[in-house]
């Protein structure tokens, strides 16, 4: 799991996907929360646990997973990470 300490960045990449970096982990994600559409570019990264938190109500999704981990959705997010050879999205 990573620390703390290592370097994270979210940019939009197209309309409906942004970019996050941890560290030398990078992931595609869906721009939107699918909750009430806040944007995720504008979330929280938590490094250590890999996660990203949309500003708008909080709901929490894995990075590695999609999974709706916490606040008001239980619906994934569409992530794929794209420093391993997986073509296509987890959710």
């Amino acid at each position: 799991m990573p620390d703390t300490t290592e370097p994270v960045s979210v940019e939009q990449i197209a309309e409906d996907r942004i970019r996050i970096r941890v560290g030398e982990r990078e992931f595609e994600a869906d721009s939107l929360c699918p909750h009430r559409k806040g944007f995720l570019a504008h979330g929280y990264v938590n490094a250590a646990r890999l996660r990203i938190t949309c500003p708008l109500h909080h709901s929490s999704f894995s990075l590695e997973t999609g999974e709706a981990v916490t606040g008001p959705t239980r619906t994934p997010l569409c992530v794929r990470e794209t420093t391993e050879a997986s073509p296509e999205p987890v959710n």
